[in-house]
């Protein structure tokens, strides 16, 4: 995979990532930071004291066997907003394989 075809196939599972965060966290705000070649943090926040992190591992987001289809798959099997929301504040899942 060229480094382009790659940038673009971890930004496409990024934003599939934005998208199920966005739908899960109605009136939220989704921010996120990228840690390559470790972990990708997104942050959901509603107020200073409503928020949910989620660390993603970097092989969880860029391993080519994780198509976006796959990654929204992974993200509701996995129930990655309830383990967030499972989570007290401050604190964050981590999601993935190091």
């Amino acid at each position: 995979m060229s480094k382009e075809t790659e940038d673009a196939f971890v930004e496409e599972n990024q934003q599939v990532i934005r998208d199920y965060l966005i739908g899960k966290f109605k009136g939220f705000e989704v921010t996120d930071t990228p840690n390559p070649p470790l972990s990708h943090m997104f942050i959901v926040t509603k107020s200073s004291e409503e928020q949910y992190r989620v660390k993603v591992t970097w092989p969880q987001i860029s391993d080519s066997g994780n198509t976006p289809a796959m990654m929204k798959q992974l993200l509701v099997a996995h129930d990655v907003a309830g383990r967030m929301r499972g989570k007290s504040q401050g604190e964050y899942f981590a999601w993935g394989t190091y």
